[in-house]
């Protein structure tokens, strides 16, 4: 079996393909009418509970110590928590828990053996939170097909169900966590991306978060006191904020007014559409300007757009589409929603049929091009100026994979090492990412102005490899890249057998 799966902030879900080419997306094991995943992790005496279940805890035991969001910490070689045994837990381990009982989901619903897997990710990603994801599912023990981004698998989930061809698309990906435009080109032979954008920390989590102060606030002035927060009224906020959330997106519904129990507090809450709204305008507008900048980066107009598709839970916001017809022309026949909770997943399952072989034979397009989502350079020192310089190397929006070559010098007679610094950047007055020192070393005969050639490649997968040669003799020097951003190779070991040690409750 080959599955797709979408590891949300918020929701994972994993799908495969049925004997006709169809995506299906797979239940949870314990709950069969349930085809979702909580990303919400609990972590104790070797024993991990993920998903529901972990909710169902929090009400018997409110001090639970439980993980949440962990994919806003991809990329970041930092333990996101501590166990009661004292083990260090980190993002790419803790998602490999959730990884681990999708496997075990998808398995104990076929009957048959996970052999491979397309995991999604943010079109905005870069190379660090990429590669944390791959190792999650080394960690998982899943073998990885392939990485494709979440808005392209909508994408591809969407011309494939709708017969969809000829057609420039934007798809407006409004999730849990993250916010991401992209641009593609579909036709008969297959999807194209033309160009993308994103925002790291915005989605379904900000918009929840509004509705709760709103709920507090509400509180504080009916009763006078703050109200008190622990994990249960924690967990009741939050839940009740969602629901809120997804009523006040209902069409018909002005305002929303409820009688509510937090904690031992029962009492009325009153909020209006308008309200909300106005909570989430600045937030909004933000995802506009992405979504407007990433035409313009594909060298388009917004005339030239046949479609813009709204993916994401938080994308059925009413408002979200009232302001966005504003900026798009003829938008009632342009503006629509796809499947906004499940394309992702079943789009990951028809990508792992591409890359697989298996496309002409469930009759699906064969071709599939991303593109660079970041520039990629070289930072160094200016001699002159003491300032920092960056040499770019590949340009964001360029068809994947890309890769470039540049020789570099040392500068003294004794210099065995060479120490370059590589970067991810949107534009240079936007934050520069540091991905990793390449060292490339030690060299052979060190001499001044000795050649080194640096190749620099971003792959289909979106992530960064290099590596360096002599040019003289076309020998490969001796390179380590990104061991100060990344786990090191005896700390991924140590968390793998970290993951396979922790049992998954009522799946193992």
């Amino acid at each position: 079996m080959r599955a797709g799966i979408d590891l949300g902030t918020t929701f994972s879900l994993i799908s495969n393909l049925e004997s006709d080419g169809t995506p299906v997306l797979m239940p949870d094991s314990m709950f069969n009418d349930i085809y979702s995943t909580p990303s919400t992790v609990n972590i104790s005496n070797k024993c991990a509970s993920v998903g529901y279940l972990v909710d169902t805890l929090i009400e018997q035991n409110p001090e639970l110590p439980v993980i949440r969001f962990f994919k806003r910490n991809f990329g970041v070689n930092q333990p996101i928590f501590i166990d009661s045994a004292s083990n260090s837990w980190y993002p790419d381990s803790v998602a490999a828990l959730v990884l681990k009982k999708l496997k075990n989901d998808a398995e104990s619903y076929t009957g048959s053996k996970l052999e491979s897997a397309v995991i999604t990710v943010p079109a905005h990603f870069n190379d660090l939170q990429r590669k944390s994801v791959l190792n999650a599912a080394a960690m998982a023990d899943i073998p990885v097909l392939g990485l494709v981004e979440e808005p392209v698998a909508a994408a591809l989930h969407y011309g494939i169900a709708h017969h969809s061809r000829d057609q420039v698309l934007v798809v407006y990906d409004l999730g849990g966590g993250t916010f991401d435009a992209t641009v593609l080109s579909m036709d008969a032979n297959g999807v194209y991306v033309l160009a993308k954008d994103g925002l790291t920390e915005m989605g379904g989590k900000e918009f929840d978060e509004a509705i709760s102060a709103m709920i507090l606030d509400q509180f504080k002035k009916a009763t006078g006191f703050h109200l008190p927060i622990n994990g249960l009224t924690s967990l009741q906020l939050r839940r009740i904020s969602e629901e809120i959330k997804i009523e006040l997106s209902l069409p018909s519904k002005a305002f929303l007014k409820k009688a509510i129990l937090i904690g031992n507090n029962a009492f009325e809450i009153m909020i209006y559409r308008k309200e909300f709204e106005q909570a989430i305008r600045q937030m909004i507008e933000q995802t506009v300007e992405v979504t407007l900048r990433c035409i313009d980066g594909a060298g388009l107009r917004e005339s030239d757009i046949d479609a813009l598709m709204l993916v994401g839970g938080s994308a059925m916001i009413p408002y979200i589409k009232d302001r966005l017809s504003k900026v798009i022309t003829n938008a009632d026949n342009k503006i629509f929603l796809h499947e906004p909770m499940k394309a992702v997943a079943m789009g990951a399952a028809i990508h792992s049929a591409q890359l697989s072989g298996d496309a002409e034979r469930y009759d699906i397009p064969l071709e599939f091009r991303g593109v660079t989502g970041y520039n990629i350079g070289i930072q160094t020192l200016n001699p002159q100026t003491r300032k920092p310089e960056t040499d770019c190397l590949i340009k964001k929006n360029m068809p994947l994979p890309s890769k470039a070559v540049r020789t570099y010098y040392t500068s003294t007679a004794t210099q065995t090492r060479m120490v370059l610094q590589l970067v991810q950047y949107v534009d240079l007055q936007s934050e520069i990412i540091n991905i990793g020192e390449l060292v490339i070393g030690p060299l052979p005969n060190p001499r001044i102005n000795y050649p080194v050639e640096v190749t620099v490649e971003n792959t289909g997968d979106g992530t960064v490899k290099v590596a360096a040669y002599d040019p003289n003799t076309g020998v490969e020097l001796q390179q380590v890249f990104g061991e100060d951003k990344l786990m090191s190779g005896n700390n991924l070991l140590a968390q793998r057998n970290l993951v396979r040690k922790t049992v998954i409750a009522n799946l193992n």
